[in-house]
């Protein structure tokens, strides 16, 4: 068996042995008597081996540093948040220094100081709330110089500012040594990475190397991250920006196909109902226009009904302010023209009113507006040459009357139908909008309508003239809002218009003066009032319509009532007086005056009515003379 001598300092480096085994080669040498220049000569080997020993474990040490070193740069290469980064640098830090406690706190900017982010080997809760001020401590020196610093006892070290915040925490982790180094960033210190001892130690140019590159290490990561968050967080702008462009996009294009639709029904001649439903139709909600009164123009087929003391206030607020008013799920947009309003159109939505929605309601406005005036003008032109069409007709001079009719015929109206002359008048001065209604019903009917005075003058085909006059007087109530009052007559051809106007005029003049207004009547309906202010002989209508009925009885039973009734009249309206004049019995004449009462109705005995039968019947005396 060889002997501890016999065995050579390299197989001893070769095969990894301790010191010990070392100093045995010298010490079995000199058991064994060797010579003093062989103990010499190992002496000198030995001193030999042990320096490549050390060299063999610095390597060794070095190695395993690198490789630790690039396995920490493998690893943050793969964390993305900054949390974990941190952290397992810390945790690195501890291994390569084989310390009790390494940390890292980051500058604060906002705040002016800093804070832990990372710990690992601490014992107390209090490492990771600690704020550090500015130039405190280990790491206020190391974040002020940028250069390592050591502490071999870092409680009673005065080389530093000192905090009691500081000092308990230290105190509470057992922290004697500590070695900071710094984190920088483009030769800015955002940072300190801090390895510690629990007990005092030196710590080595390697060591404050080895912290050094984990702290540049560090300092890479952290920028990593922020420039990582940076880029998520453009990405995430530019993913947002990209959905509101897309976003408007979709609401341009939506709110384009809505004006080229409308467009469209404008160039098509449709009206403002087709301009609502088409609104109605690409809006979740119900749309109405109200004209400048206020009144409903038209709308859409929607659930939705809003009052109309809403309506009212939304159209206010809006005149008011000049421009679109948006009240939570309700819209209201003035029509605004430069030289007349025109009204409101109101969307009453199922949701919030948005943007897209307000620019399709604006662009609707601006349809409506449009085709509003444009029927006003049209129909301003349309009554304007009825007007004058009517006007000549009502002219005192001689008129070419197959002119009459061919400009009539131009406008869709046939003079030989117009025979019913209507002269109304509002109970308050006349507007634009009962000019406007007097055109309508007469562009409806076929007929004619101009402007006398304060008076509105219609010529109407039809063969009930009562009720063409109730029906447009009732029209022209309900637009001026006032009592209208009309007088009526009815012309035989059209060269008896103007004398058919006189007639209804007198009419007019007639009600107005007795006190009727808000009345209709023709002469027939004024009784011997009408027939004083007729234009012509309306003798034998005017008995008809008062005693007609008495009149048609005596011819079919040959009776004599109306000779009883003149009797009665004259006679101071007494039936005895009668019996007595007429050579009768009182029951015969009281039976005569029950038959009378019959025929004309039990009021013909009021004094206004019974003047009517007395005029009546002195004109059928002199009319039979």
């Amino acid at each position: 068996m060889a002997q501890p001598y016999d065995m050579s300092f390299l197989e001893l480096l070769l095969s990894d042995a301790d010191l010990e085994a070392f100093d045995e080669v010298l010490t079995s040498a000199r058991a064994a008597g060797r010579p003093p220049g062989h103990l010499d000569a190992l002496e000198q080997e030995r001193a030999i081996a042990l320096r490549l020993r050390e060299k063999l474990l610095r390597h060794r040490r070095n190695e395993a540093e690198l490789q630790l070193l690039n396995d920490t740069a493998n690893d943050l290469a793969s964390l993305r948040a900054l949390d974990p980064i941190l952290q397992a640098i810390a945790d690195r830090a501890r291994r390569l220094l084989d310390c009790d406690l390494a940390y890292i706190s980051l500058s604060d900017r906002g705040r002016g100081d800093s804070y832990i982010k990372a710990a690992a080997g601490n014992i107390s809760g209090l490492l990771r709330e600690l704020r550090l001020p500015v130039g405190t401590g280990v790491g206020g020196i190391v974040a002020r110089t940028g250069e390592p610093y050591f502490a071999a006892s870092y409680l009673t070290d005065d080389s530093f500012t000192h905090t009691c915040e500081i000092d308990e925490t230290v105190a509470a982790e057992r922290i004697e040594s500590l070695l900071g180094v710094p984190v920088k960033l483009n030769q800015r210190v955002i940072g300190v990475l801090l390895a510690a001892h629990r007990s005092q130690r030196e710590f080595s140019s390697r060591d404050i190397t080895v912290l050094m590159m984990l702290g540049s290490h560090a300092a890479v990561a952290i920028e990593n991250s922020r420039l990582l968050s940076a880029a998520q967080e453009a990405v995430s702008e530019l993913r947002v920006a990209n959905d509101t462009i897309s976003s408007h996009m979709a609401d341009l294009e939506r709110t384009a196909e809505v004006h080229e639709r409308l467009t469209r029904l404008v160039i098509q001649g449709n009206g403002v109902d087709e301009v609502v439903q088409a609104t109605a139709a690409a809006i979740e909600g119900t749309v109405v226009v109200l004209d400048e009164e206020g009144a409903v123009v038209a709308r859409s087929c929607g659930q939705d009904t809003v009052p109309a003391d809403e309506l009212g206030r939304l159209s206010a607020e809006a005149w008011q302010a000049g421009h679109t008013v948006i009240r939570a799920t309700r819209c209201a947009v003035p029509l605004i023209t430069e030289s007349e309003p025109l009204g409101t159109i109101i969307l009453s939505a199922t949701a919030r009113v948005d943007a897209t929605d307000r620019r399709i309601l604006e662009r609707a406005a601006l349809v409506a507006s449009l085709v509003l005036v444009t029927r006003r003008r049209m129909a301003e032109a349309e009554a304007r040459v009825r007007g004058e069409l009517l006007g000549d007709l009502l002219a005192a001079h001689g008129k070419d009357y197959d002119l009459l009719r061919h400009r009539a015929a131009l406008l869709g109206v046939d003079l030989a139908t117009c025979r019913t002359v209507v002269v109304a008048r509002i109970d308050d001065k006349p507007h634009e909008r009962v000019f406007a209604a007097a055109a309508a019903i007469a562009r409806r009917s076929h007929g004619l309508a101009t402007f006398r005075r304060d008076t509105v003058v219609l010529l109407l085909p039809g063969e009930d003239p009562q009720d063409l006059a109730r029906r447009a007087v009732d029209e022209l109530a309900r637009t001026s809002r006032h009592p209208v009052t009309a007088g009526t007559a009815r012309a035989a051809d059209p060269s008896h218009v103007a004398a058919a106007f006189r007639e209804a005029d007198n009419c007019l003049h007639a009600l107005v003066a007795l006190g009727r207004t808000g009345e209709i009547a023709d002469t027939r309906g004024l009784g011997f009032v009408g027939a004083l202010f007729s234009g012509e002989p309306a003798t034998a209508s005017f008995i008809e319509s008062v005693i007609g009925p008495v009149i048609a009885y005596d011819r079919t039973h040959r009776s004599d009532l109306v000779h009883t009734l003149d009797t009665y009249c004259r006679t101071g309206q007494h039936a005895r007086n009668t019996a007595h004049e007429l050579h009768l019995h009182v029951n015969t004449v009281t039976q005569r005056l029950g038959r009378v009462s019959h025929l004309l109705g039990a009021a013909w005995r009021d004094p206004e009515r019974l003047l009517e039968i007395q005029v009546a019947l002195r004109l059928l005396r002199v009319s039979r003379l």
